[in-house]
């Protein structure tokens, strides 16, 4: 067995091909990824490291079978969090299959991030304790990690700074990971998280003009009743509150940055009455819409 994280002095941004059609770009010291564009045939790969680390699936298009004790398959727009330590892996990737894998090595989690946080913790515990490679969770690739991913993907690698942008990059879309690794920690079931993501993600498109919570729920293929109790189980509130939080965020965007009217932000955000959209943005933000326009300073506070 080698070590995948071998080059620990050096932190520069660093692209190589390692065959089988796919590249490694090294992050920084203890992270790196794998890009796997489509292939023209099946192909296996295979880890043999005695790190311990946490890696990340995110199977685009196409499917991935990761053969180690046990096997697992992940098939299209799909992402699986695994935690591993002297994993021995075959991946089999199905022709035409689109993939990416992050690899975050336990020293990064533990001297790298903010140990504050439980879920890195967590996580970094999960990865200590391990052996071989263990599934800890997986649901469907979203528009908001589909957006990060591709900014990595698509870095300008002659951008200045580019090993300090690439890292920054990396690290919000690990972020975008944690996120979903926190409601696995948090005794979620699969069915449970992929029906909230759903609608999270639904919502996060139509919140001006959201659908009801009747064609909500047909959108995720489950009724009205269990929808709500789901979504508020795993995001800690209401689909009211989580849409209202959405479109007031929005109106101060609006307000700070583009800088449009009251009446303006408020009809653009899907409010009828002003009166009671300018209640509820100071009950939010602690400060009266109108004052926004007026006092820049405020539009820095948030």
């Amino acid at each position: 067995m080698e070590s995948l994280f071998f080059n620990l002095g050096n932190k520069k941004y660093k692209k190589s091909s390692i065959g089988y059609g796919l590249k490694r770009v090294d992050i920084s010291q203890g992270m790196l990824y794998l890009d796997v564009k489509p292939l023209k045939k099946d192909t296996i790969f295979k880890l043999d490291y005695i790190d311990a680390m946490a890696a990340i699936f995110v199977v685009k298009r196409g499917e991935v079978s990761i053969k180690s004790k046990k096997i697992y398959t992940l098939s299209s727009n799909s992402i699986a969090i695994f935690s591993a330590k002297e994993a021995r892996v075959e991946i089999t990737f199905k022709a035409k299959s689109e993939v990416f894998i992050l690899f975050v090595a336990d020293f990064y989690l533990r001297y790298y991030l903010d140990s504050r946080e439980g879920v890195v913790n967590m996580l970094y515990y999960k990865v200590q304790k391990s052996t071989g490679l263990e599934q800890l969770c997986s649901c469907s690739l979203d528009a908001k990690i589909s957006y990060f991913l591709q900014r990595v993907l698509t870095l300008d690698e002659s951008t200045n700074m580019l090993s300090l942008k690439a890292e920054v990059l990396v690290l919000e879309l690990l972020i975008q990971f944690l996120e979903l690794l926190k409601f696995s920690f948090d005794g979620f079931t699969q069915e449970e998280f992929s029906i909230a993501n759903r609608a999270r993600e639904l919502l996060n498109r139509e919140f001006i003009n959201p659908p009801t919570i009747k064609e909500l729920a047909k959108l995720c293929q489950t009724n009205d009743t269990k929808l709500k109790r789901v979504f508020k189980k795993v995001f800690r509130k209401t689909i009211y509150s989580y849409i209202q939080d959405l479109r007031l965020k929005r109106a101060y965007y609006l307000l700070s940055f583009e800088g449009l009217r009251v009446t303006e932000a408020c009809r653009a955000v899907g409010y009828l009455h002003q009166g009671n959209f300018a209640k509820l943005f100071k009950e939010k933000f602690g400060v009266e819409p109108s004052m926004i326009n007026k006092n820049p300073i405020l539009a820095k506070k948030y």
